[in-house]
């Protein structure tokens, strides 16, 4: 019987969690920018994009159903799949992350359980916002590299003469490792994409050297 209770009971707050209100759990979660459109939020899906980022916004906060969903990679859900995506986490630790923040007791749950879950929570928003802050660099970092080999491509299309070659020809030996670093940037895994950031060159061309 009393397995049942917990059963019950554990049911009951995962529920009350999914009651919270979805653009406050967003804003604790995620820090990113809402702007109002009717009764929904519209913002940048902070998952797909690439280094250029969801540059339309296709994230879509449903404030009646308190649900998300963003038409870009599909991905979306309940407050509980919120923090799971968030975090990368699992249903059970969303739950007691959530239960801890928003002061939701867990019946059962010990003062060092409830303590470790807090400080899963705030190490898993400490991740989070060191992702963005390294997403916004990368960003940043691409827009300034595409932009320096638009400008060397350009010159070299307009080589015609050995003396243009003379003055302009080393610029061939930047076009190829530009053109490698901005394809990492695209499709690199993380390590690979903090790697190429890290490069002494490559922070030399951002103008960060």
């Amino acid at each position: 019987m009393r397995k049942i209770e917990m059963d019950l009971a554990y049911f009951n707050i995962t529920e009350q969690l999914k009651t919270l209100p979805i653009d406050e759990v967003w804003r604790r979660y995620i820090n990113n920018d809402l702007r109002r459109c009717g009764n929904r939020w519209i913002t940048r899906c902070p998952w797909h994009g690439g280094p250029d980022g969801d540059r339309n916004p296709s994230l879509v906060i449903y404030t009646h159903s308190n649900r998300w969903h963003c038409f870009g990679c599909g991905q979306g859900g309940s407050t509980i799949d919120l923090a799971m995506k968030a975090f990368n986490i699992d249903f059970k630790e969303a739950v007691q992350i959530m239960a801890a923040d928003f002061g939701i007791m867990i019946i059962g749950s010990t003062p060092e359980e409830r303590a470790e879950a807090r400080r899963k929570g705030l190490f898993a928003k400490a991740k989070r916002e060191l992702e963005a802050r390294f997403k916004v660099k990368e960003g940043e970092a691409y827009q300034r590299l595409a932009s320096l080999y638009r400008a060397v491509d350009q010159t070299l299309a307009e080589i015609k003469t050995e003396e243009d070659l003379e003055l302009f020809g080393g610029l061939y030996h930047i076009a190829t490792p530009l053109e490698h670093v901005l394809e990492v940037l695209r499709t690199g895994t993380p390590a690979e994409r903090f790697a190429v950031l890290g490069d002494k060159q490559v922070r030399r061309w951002c103008g960060w050297a």
